[in-house]
């Protein structure tokens, strides 16, 4: 009876969602009469849905995205674009918790979702020519999160039948089969494809482009960036940007955007500061894993160092660490890559003693970490190599790639409940709660385990029942 009741509904939604793949237009619903720059009361009256709520369907989202699409986890990259979002979202207006994640995908486009979950293609990436430009987009982003044009859009289009009909459609089609896995979709899959239905209005964009404004020149970049990229956007059709209009299918441009902007920049300070390594860097590492081209850097003193790191990290992913053990690595960035060379050489002692004079500076990013216990690990200094993995703090948005190798270092130490700690906190992080659970469980009834390991695998399994409890709620 309830496949029959399903495949009738879903026949039913079908011929009247036809419009589906056509973006969702709020051009009438959504009202943004609101102060210019400083919007307090936004928080406290945009929408019936509560901050909590957003926030944990944004850490719903962020962890369906890490299990379903293909998301770069190298740890350098992940720490490096959360380093560079958070510091501009410092400057934002409203301080909402704000996740940032690199896509691999070649189009040129950013996209917020609920919760303050903001996606950048390394398409993107890959064609702004300065850090400042990369910046201007993410906190164009960052001002939609703290103007909360997700949750004022979503409060406009509360009682829209097509978003009543595509959770039905959702549930049904799967509720005959797996009422969890419907559950799932209702909650998961489908508000990322409501999301990606989404077309800010001109009215929402042109907010978004003075709160970042103020945001990039709070953060001491070049706000001259911001109407570059934008006038590259519009040249987009007819140069070799031509993978830039899906930027502007999402981010509607207009002419009078585009003067404001313009307008704007000429009342604020003027900086042109020098691009930071871990910029140039981070676009040379993204060319080389994803295969794309990237646009020619503007004039930067960077540009021989960069070419120095890519050289040594092509040789490094063939197979060959000989050349990154021979660069001049007085740079922390530097420093970690021939550190995975020397590792991958078993030169361990060289390793850690290269790791060493930069442990002040990097001690909290992850790939540092890693490469340092590798080095202590190699060289059976057990206790050590474990309590180097434990020191950095884990977040939301720590990379995978780092559970994933911490956890099979634990395992060379023959240290079983840390390995299963690794293991779990990764599951948690990609939504797979029962998994995240069961390994939580059977860690915690090993002996000898050690009370830190103890209370870390205690906390995680508080944090996966109450997901699950969630999950199961009506």
């Amino acid at each position: 009876m309830l496949n029959q009741f399903a495949l009738f509904l879903a026949l039913f939604l079908m011929t009247s969602l036809t419009t589906l793949t056509a973006p969702l237009s709020y051009a009438t619903d959504l009202n943004l009469n609101l102060p210019d720059i400083e919007l307090p009361e936004v928080m406290a009256n945009a929408s019936s849905l509560g901050t909590a709520q957003e926030q944990q369907a944004g850490l719903a989202l962020l962890r369906e995205l890490r299990r379903r699409r293909p998301m770069i986890e190298d740890p350098e990259l992940v720490d490096w674009i959360n380093q560079l979002g958070q510091r501009l979202g410092s400057r934002s207006p409203n301080r909402n918790p704000l996740y940032f994640m690199i896509e691999k995908n070649h189009l040129v486009n950013a996209y917020t979702l609920t919760g303050g979950v903001i996606v950048i293609n390394s398409g993107l990436i890959l064609n702004t020519q300065s850090e400042s430009e990369l910046a201007a987009v993410i906190a164009h982003e960052i001002a939609h999160v703290s103007q909360r044009h997700l949750a004022r859009m979503q409060e406009a289009g509360k009682n829209s039948p097509l978003m009543t009909g595509l959770g039905v459609l959702a549930g049904a089609a799967v509720a005959s089969q797996s009422p969890d896995a419907a559950q799932a979709i209702v909650t998961g899959t489908l508000a990322m494809q409501a999301h990606q239905q989404i077309v800010f209005t001109q009215r929402a964009e042109a907010e978004a482009d003075r709160v970042g404004l103020r945001i990039l020149a709070n953060t001491g970049f070049n706000t001259e960036a911001m109407p570059y990229f934008l006038e590259k956007l519009e040249r987009s059709e007819t140069n070799a940007y031509g993978d830039l209009t899906k930027y502007l299918y999402t981010h509607p441009m207009s002419i009078d955007r585009l003067s404001d902007t313009r307008s704007l920049v000429t009342q604020l300070p003027k900086r042109k500061p020098q691009d930071d390594l871990a910029y140039v860097v981070a676009r040379e590492k993204l060319r080389l894993m994803t295969g794309q081209n990237a646009a020619t850097l503007m004039a930067t003193q960077l540009k021989p160092t960069a070419q120095q790191y890519a050289q040594a990290y092509q040789a490094l992913r063939s197979g060959n660490p000989t050349p990154a053990t021979r660069l001049n690595a007085n740079t922390p960035i530097l420093a970690i890559l021939q550190a995975q060379a020397l590792n991958e050489l078993k030169r361990y002692a060289e390793a850690e003693q290269r790791l060493h004079g930069f442990a002040q500076q990097i001690s909290t990013q992850a790939a540092f970490n890693l490469a340092l216990a590798t080095s202590q690990l190699g060289q059976n200094k057990t206790a050590l190599g474990l309590q180097t993995l434990a020191k950095l703090r884990l977040t939301e948005t720590t990379s995978l790639e780092f559970f994933e190798a911490a956890q099979q270092l634990a395992q060379q130490a023959k240290q079983a409940a840390e390995a299963s700690f690794y293991n779990a906190s990764r599951s948690l992080r990609l939504g797979e709660y029962k998994h995240a659970l069961a390994t939580a469980e059977q860690a915690l009834a090993l002996p000898n385990t050690s009370p830190v390991t103890l209370a870390h695998l205690r906390q995680l399994q508080t944090e996966a029942e109450r997901q699950l409890l969630n999950a199961a709620r009506p």
